[in-house]
């Protein structure tokens, strides 16, 4: 009959945006700060993000120099979080936590939470992607997709003048904080409790990628060239795996039904990827590198060519030129042409007349060593490339402000006056072990030493080639051939028994065909279930709510066989893991008790060396009295 009277506190909200104190312009090695002040209040960190506007441009780049550059994007897992190398977070001068390691973690807890509709949701908020095709690259604008024409010039399709290629975009991206403050469910006192957040920038080549089809690979096959070749078709080739650009291909190769548009069928709304040249990464001012193999006419026309020649790091010799344009040839065009996309360069292939033919091409937007390529500027090449890099524009700390009602505040200053106010948080600690190349049986020492020890995570990393935009060798880990794994803390072996670590190698990979796509199915490596479950329950200790575990595999990427692939040019982040304590929730005192963790490797194929980034998950206490602010180890 009457409704009783609610005694729920009312709590209001607001938001604010926090900028750099020492800088609005940021690039690799940089370090962001942020002071959380005193008159901010209560603040609910958890809800609370890091926004900024993200370029893939070097930031001493003119735009001459850019224009030759090929596409690049963010690390697909973690978007944006990769650009974090480090996050260092004080409260006037007290280390509240020193998170290294960032983007590593990140990649754990990215994975293991990755759904499709979670990864959807990252790949506008956060810079994630599902593939490093220009599909799915929200830094770049597209090529526009045109009409396809039937005879192929040198100023027909996509040119320079006709300014409708694909071009970076400063892009605006949200990304939510790990770590122990900025995680707590708590609201924060930042009225009795500053904070200072620091952000120390990655390295650009460990967190860019070149745009690829997957497994690293930037190369394309090339028709190849016949015998007798003349005028602009020496200075033009073909693009040969239709599919990679989505075209239909198959049996209607060639076909108006393969083209879109064609001469027969406009482009309606909602087709665009259908076309070539929407979801190609090629475009006009960018300099590429034709391959060609010994005893070809490009070969022997350019053998006196400085330019010509093998590149350290390359198996074969080629030959760099910049685009001058890019079109699909309709279903009019030269029978073998139909359907293939034409890039047509500033420069001719090979001198006059092709007598021999040139069989065996491919081309690439980098050498195969990842590096940029390099032409002498003259009237038919503006401006050489220049090196990779990101820049970072204006970033806000995005705070979610709770204004709770006099009676707490009154009650807050109370608890602290009469002693202090404690706040637990989950927040993690890395430790790093390096293991040789060549060293199958290793024992790692982890020096804890903390009092709530959660569970430990061991991420081993490739350490050789990590500098590159073609792999993630930097941040991911990898299988790298282990055999096997155990733990001992105080003296006692956990698990019980030694983990397997091995992979059931099934099915047989074979190689796509060149009107083919790779299959995302084709991985091919099975974690065993020992592994998995140690992991399952790593992870939850960790406080991180998994929905599976597929990223386990020992990413053998390679296109023709199963063997152990050391770049890690695929999605996910293998690592060993242990829980600790009775169960979820709980935790472990390791305070003066010994932790060794035993990883083994096979013996063949032992070559590379590793660094194992060991992320000990630990609660840690902040406690906040008349005196000031104190952590618990």
């Amino acid at each position: 009959m009457f409704q009783p009277r609610s005694d729920a506190v009312q709590i209001g909200y607001d938001s604010f945006k926090v900028p750099a104190r020492n800088g609005n312009t940021f690039t690799e090695s940089n370090i962001v700060r942020f002071n959380l002040e005193r008159n901010m209040g209560m603040a609910d960190l958890a809800n609370s993000y890091l926004e900024m506007e993200v370029e893939l441009n070097h930031p001493n780049s003119s735009d001459l120099v850019n224009a030759t550059m090929p596409m690049m994007s963010l690390e697909r897992d973690i978007g944006g979080s990769c650009l974090i190398e480090e996050m260092h977070i004080r409260s006037e001068g007290r280390p509240i936590e020193s998170l290294r390691h960032y983007a590593e973690y990140a990649k754990i807890h990215y994975n293991a939470t990755k759904s499709e509709s979670i990864t959807n949701k990252r790949s506008r908020l956060e810079g994630v992607a599902k593939s490093y095709m220009p599909q799915d690259n929200s830094f770049y604008t597209n090529n526009q997709p045109i009409a396809s024409i039937a005879a192929n010039s040198a100023v027909n399709g996509i040119t320079l003048a006709t300014n409708n290629y694909w071009k970076p975009i400063r892009r605006k991206i949200c990304i939510p904080l790990l770590g122990g403050i900025f995680t707590s469910p708590r609201s924060f006192p930042l009225m009795g409790m500053p904070l200072e957040v620091e952000l120390i920038m990655a390295k650009h080549l460990r967190v860019l990628r070149v745009a690829n089809i997957g497994d690293g690979i930037n190369a394309v096959a090339v028709q190849n060239i016949a015998a007798g070749v003349a005028l602009v078709e020496l200075s033009t080739i073909y693009i040969d795996g239709r599919s990679q650009f989505n075209s239909p291909a198959g049996g209607g190769a060639g076909t108006a039904a393969s083209i879109t548009p064609n001469t027969v069928t406009a482009l309606t709304e909602g087709e665009e990827q259908l076309n070539q040249l929407n979801n190609c990464w090629f475009r006009p001012g960018q300099v590429v590198r034709v391959y060609a193999p010994a005893g070809s006419d490009i070969a022997i026309d350019n053998a006196a060519n400085p330019a010509f020649g093998t590149l350290p790091g390359d198996n074969e010799s080629g030959i760099n030129r910049t685009i001058q344009s890019v079109k699909v040839i309709d279903q009019t065009g030269p029978a073998a042409q139909r359907g293939h996309i034409a890039i047509t360069f500033t420069d001719a292939l090979t001198n006059g007349v092709s007598a021999l033919g040139s069989t065996g091409l491919s081309v690439s937007t980098t050498d195969q060593s990842g590096n940029p390529l390099v032409v002498a500027v003259n009237g038919t090449n503006p401006a050489t490339p220049g090196p990779f890099g990101y820049q970072i524009f204006n970033p806000r700390l995005v705070i979610q402000k709770v204004i709770p009602p006099p009676q707490v505040m009154s009650q807050m200053a109370s608890a602290i006056s009469r002693g202090g106010m404690n706040m637990d948080i989950v927040s993690w600690t890395a430790i790093d072990n390096a293991i040789p190349a060549g060293q199958t049986n290793t024992t790692n020492i982890l020096p804890i030493d903390l009092s709530r020890v959660k569970s430990i995570m061991s991420v081993p990393t490739n350490t050789n080639n990590q500098d590159n935009v073609l792999n993630s060798n930097a941040i991911q880990g990898a299988n790298l051939n282990s055999f096997q794994y155990q733990m001992q803390v105080d003296g006692k072996l956990i698990p019980d028994r030694v983990c397997d670590l091995r992979v059931e190698r099934f099915p047989v990979v074979l190689t796509p065909a060149a009107n083919q796509t790779l299959k995302p199915y084709r991985i091919g490596s099975f974690v065993s279930g020992f592994h998995r479950y140690e992991v399952e329950k790593a992870l939850r200790s960790a406080n991180i709510d998994y929905t599976n575990t597929n990223f386990l595999t020992n990413n053998p990427s390679t296109l023709d066989s199963i063997t152990n692939n050391y770049n890690q040019t695929e999605p996910g982040c293998w690592f060993v893991g242990r829980s600790f304590g009775a169960g979820v929730g709980s935790s472990k005192n390791l305070v003066g008790k010994s932790v060794l963790l035993y990883l083994n490797y096979k013996t063949a194929n032992n070559t590379v060396g590793k660094l194992i980034k060991n992320f000990v998950v630990h609660i840690r206490t902040i406690s906040l009295d008349m005196n000031g602010v104190s952590v618990f180890y």
